[in-house]
Parts: C-alpha cells; sequence; structure tokens
C-alpha cells in the first residue's frame, strides 16, 4: 500500500469527511450539466437568499477589478464563466460547513477573506494567474482546518492552543499531535468533493516548498501565491488571536522585491479594513 493510501486510511479513521451543503452540490451538478440553462441556475440558487446574497457579495468585491457591479447570479456567470463560478459556489458554502459558528470559526472564516484579498492584489501585480482565481484560492486554502475543527473540536482547541502559546506553525503542531495536518485533510476533501483541480492543488500545497507530487504543474504559481498571501496574513494577524511569529514570507518566490511587497501590504492593510465589513457579513 503507497504512503498516501495509508495516510488517507488514517484521516478517513479519525476525520468526519462532510458532504458540500445541499444547496453547492446541486449547484455544481447543474453547471456540470451541459444541457443547463444560466436561467435554470439563478432559480436554484435564488432559492437560498443567504447562499445567493453571499455570492454575490463576493462577487462584487472591488479586489476583483469589474468595472460593472454583479446584481445577479446569471450576470455573475456572464462576466465571470461558468468555471469561476463553480469555485465561487464552493468558497461561499464554507460558512456553511462549520456545525457551531463560535470564535474561532468566526477567526478562520476572517482569515479565508484576508489571504483571498491579499492573493487577488499579489495576482494583480505579478500577472501568475487572474485575480479571481487568486481570490478563489484563498478563500478555500484552509478548508482542511474547517473539517478538523468540526471533527475534533476539543482535539483541535488544543492544537490552536499549542500554535499560540509555543510559537509553532499549524502544520508542525498537526503533524506532531495527529499525524497528519489540514493541507493533507484539504488534499483529500477535495477529492471527495471533486472539485476543480486548481483548487485540490491549493488546498493540498498551499504550504509545499517541493511541488514534486502535484498532479498539474501549472498550479504550482497558484500555491505560491496563496502562501506568500497567507504568511503575510499571518505576521499581520488577519483572523488570527495575534500575529504569528516564526513565519517566513517568501515573496521572492513570485518575483516581488522587498520594497515593492512592503507597498503591496500596505494597499492590502487598507483594503482588508476597508472590506472587512462588507465581506464577513
Amino acid at each position: 500500500m503507497m504512503k498516501e493510501e495509508v495516510l488517507e486510511k488514517i484521516i478517513l479513521e479519525t476525520v468526519d469527511i462532510p458532504s458540500l451543503p445541499p444547496i453547492a452540490m446541486k449547484v455544481l451538478q447543474l453547471i456540470n450539466d451541459d444541457y443547463s440553462s444560466i436561467k435554470e441556475l439563478e432559480k436554484l440558487i435564488g432559492r437560498d437568499q443567504s447562499f445567493s446574497a453571499r455570492l454575490l457579495r463576493i462577487a462584487n468585491s472591488p479586489y476583483y477589478g469589474r468595472d460593472r457591479s454583479i446584481d445577479t447570479i446569471s450576470t455573475g456567470i456572464l462576466l465571470i464563466g461558468f468555471n469561476t463560478m463553480k469555485s465561487l459556489v464552493v468558497a461561499a458554502s464554507l460558512k456553511d460547513l462549520h456545525r457551531k459558528f463560535g470564535l474561532f470559526e468566526q477567526r478562520l472564516w476572517e482569515h479565508s477573506l484576508g489571504v483571498s484579498i491579499a492573493a487577488s492584489l499579489l495576482a494583480i501585480e505579478t500577472k501568475l494567474m487572474t485575480p479571481e482565481e487568486a481570490m478563489i484560492g484563498g478563500l478555500i486554502h484552509d478548508v482542511g482546518k474547517t473539517i478538523l475543527n468540526n471533527s475534533m473540536p476539543e482535539s483541535y482547541s488544543v492544537i490552536v492552543e499549542r500554535v499560540y502559546e509555543a510559537g509553532q506553525p499549524f502544520l508542525d503542531v498537526e503533524n506532531e499531535m495527529l499525524g497528519f495536518n489540514h493541507c493533507h485533510v484539504g488534499g483529500l476533501i477535495s477529492r471527495k468533493w471533486k472539485l476543480p483541480k486548481n483548487l485540490e492543488s491549493v488546498t493540498e500545497f498551499h504550504h509545499a516548498t517541493d511541488f514534486s507530487g502535484m498532479e498539474d504543474p501549472s498550479h504550482v504559481n497558484l500555491c505560491k501565491v496563496v502562501n506568500v498571501a497567507d504568511a503575510m496574513c499571518a505576521v499581520l494577524g488577519i483572523g488570527l488571536r495575534a500575529p504569528l511569529e516564526g513565519y517566513v514570507v517568501n515573496y521572492a518566490s513570485i518575483g516581488l522585491s522587498s520594497g515593492r511587497f512592503a507597498e503591496l501590504e500596505e494597499t492590502f492593510k487598507k483594503t482588508y479594513a476597508e472590506q472587512k465589513a462588507h465581506l464577513l457579513e
């Protein structure tokens, strides 16, 4: 049995892997149907007001760089396309995965939103991918943490305490206490949900330094951009109890100088402060 299969077996024995929220599953089924229409999709999403509002709120985020607002689902599909809408549906449904929504869950959601904004700004600057792809990658990158927290809240709260008390990265504490980490879980859940391959890559490899295990090398840049955005948010304490020490922001990996990165960091702080209330509703 291969190492990956052993790891998957351990995770499945330990972690309760949920289904996607029903609305997201139905939307994805419709998007994947070659004979479905935009009107059918809009009707389906429109049945869930809170979900459709969240979807439109994310689609209208200013860091998307659009000249016109997206006021209906059909407009959104026409402007951003079926593939991006598919990923956006998954990202918008993440909040519904939480079985409870306390302080840690709120911070995790804030952190993911922060990373999505930072990744979008970095994508615009570096032109390594579209800001839409970077934004959605940022939103979904930590889905493994959400699943772990849902499945083992008491154990995961101990991991969170260790992260802050010892100043260790999440990955190190998770590996030590569980024998696997949120990236392993993120990759597994992405395959179970049949997510687009770029999202599968970013959930599994956003902390990687070696990308040899990645099925599609074209997604390396997305992982690197989200990694830099994640580290930026970690050192700034975005969506965290306090800034995390020991995080290295490897901005050179995406071709940025220290001076330019510092300027982008300032832009990010202003953008996040302006958008926080709008995006966290």
